[in-house]
């Protein structure tokens, strides 16, 4: 008979390989493909996963400009990922996704000076941001949808000209955190005073971006170009440290990055099977994780609440946004 020591002593090995393997670790997307010739445009590539892809990219060989608002801070990673993949093609730009008069400026910047753009990577995003915008919405759903948002058609021109000679794919971090509940359209307009309002406004934005993935889908029927959302898995990044916290707020986010959270080269992997792989450009619109497509609560598959925030989301960018859209 086996001695109780013995089975807890299993136990033990088969949890700790289950946590290293499962939990702290996830797949690795591994290609031979070469990206020299193209060009990436990925927001919020300065830290955390954005940077990680950032450096994946670059090491298959492609011209990587890295767009996000604290430039001091993006050339330091544009010198990390040099030295990290041997690319010197590697270019930062300066970009406020709060600020839709940044985002115009940036994207008319962008469009005189860039030739291509093969890969666009809505990346950046934000959860504990207080505060509302000019324009009356929390400054979480600006960042995380409505400037994703405004960025994308403000470049569409450049990426519908490019499909014309090479594929475009245009992929926007969304997360598993949309599942926090059906999409509210109402508290968009309201400012968080809590850690958990915080969680179900950010919620909600990666809902929003899982919607404008779908939307957008539809628009580039017959063009050469797909897009995706993405979950990039529980990750360790700044992004929970957007606005001021408490020192018991660190420790609680200290013990969940310890022994629960995966390093950013996990949280890149899914989003460059989405940008590299040949066969998920037939699963254009759609949410993934793991590497792999997922199925989406039925509430993240309301076509109504999709157009209905389309709509509501061009009634807010449209001073900035182009005649057509």
């Amino acid at each position: 008979m086996l001695s109780r020591k013995f089975v807890y002593l299993v136990f033990a090995v088969l949890l700790a390989y289950y946590w290293m393997n499962y939990i702290k670790r996830g797949p690795i997307y591994k290609t031979d493909k070469r990206l020299d010739g193209k060009t990436v445009l990925i927001t919020g590539g300065n830290v955390g996963v954005g940077k990680a892809t950032a450096i994946e990219l670059a090491k298959l060989g492609a011209k990587v400009v890295i767009a996000s608002r604290n430039v001091q801070k993006s050339q330091k990673a544009k010198d990390e990922i040099i030295k990290e993949s041997g690319n010197k093609n590697i270019h930062v730009m300066k970009l406020d996704l709060g600020d839709f008069s940044s985002i115009k400026s940036f994207a008319q910047k962008f469009n005189k000076e860039e030739e291509n753009l093969h890969y666009l990577i809505n990346n950046a995003g934000v959860t504990h941001l207080r505060g509302l915008t000019d324009y009356g919405y929390n400054r979480i759903m600006a960042i995380n949808h409505f400037g994703p948002f405004l960025l994308t058609h403000l470049l569409m021109d450049k990426m519908k000209q490019q499909s014309k000679t090479s594929p475009v794919r245009i992929i926007n971090l969304s997360s598993a955190a949309y599942m926090f509940g059906q999409f509210d359209f109402e508290i968009m307009h309201e400012d968080s005073d809590s850690w958990y309002k915080d969680f179900i406004i950010y919620g909600q934005s990666k809902l929003a971006n899982i919607y404008f993935t779908s939307e957008l889908n539809k628009t580039l029927e017959g063009i050469d170009i797909t897009t995706y959302a993405v979950h990039p898995g529980g990750i360790k990044s700044e992004l929970g440290f957007n606005g001021p916290i408490g020192w018991s707020s660190h420790l609680i986010h200290l013990v969940i990055s310890t022994f629960f959270l995966r390093e950013p080269i996990y949280g890149a992997q899914t989003t460059l099977y989405c940008a590299l792989d040949d066969n998920v450009t037939q699963l254009s619109g759609n949410y993934f994780g793991e590497t792999t497509m997922q199925a989406l609560k039925d509430f993240a598959k309301d076509e109504a609440v999709g157009q209905k925030l389309w709509q509501e989301t061009i009634k807010v960018t449209k001073d900035y946004l182009p005649k057509e859209v």
